[in-house]
């Protein structure tokens, strides 16, 4: 898989008291804030650490009838920014994987993702930015 970007993303409950922290404690530069879609973005050093509602990301992966606090909520998820994100899919599946959420679009963060998980359960996402 050719990756050209790649992120770490901690899904949180309390998403402004965390965008706060990274930023007025850690001192990270912010990049990109969004209350409302409860996203935000830090560089850090060479790479990038986002931080996302972890309520979004059960929704997005359709996990949201399980409980908020429950273990089986994700914490961290691996985002891995891919060129052709249904030829990944496609190359993932026939090597076995199944996709936790199929290829989707979603115009408000102008890409087009889907998730898988590791062996261990940890969540994955790959992104293709919509131009």
């Amino acid at each position: 898989m050719k990756v050209y970007k790649s992120f770490t993303r901690l899904l949180v409950n309390d998403w402004k008291a965390c965008v706060s922290f990274y930023k007025d404690i850690m001192e990270f530069d912010c990049v990109q804030e969004d209350e409302q879609g409860g996203y935000a973005e830090f560089k850090v050093a060479d790479m990038r650490l986002s931080i996302f509602r972890r309520s979004e990301m059960a929704q997005m992966i359709h996990n949201h009838e399980k409980p908020p606090i429950a273990e089986c909520q994700d914490t961290v998820a691996l985002i891995f920014t891919v060129n052709d994100l249904e030829d990944e899919c496609i190359k993932l599946k026939q090597k076995g994987i199944k996709l936790t959420a199929e290829p989707m679009n979603n115009p408000m963060y102008g890409m087009k993702t889907a998730y898988l998980r590791d062996p261990d359960e940890n969540l994955i996402g790959l992104y293709q930015m919509l131009v």
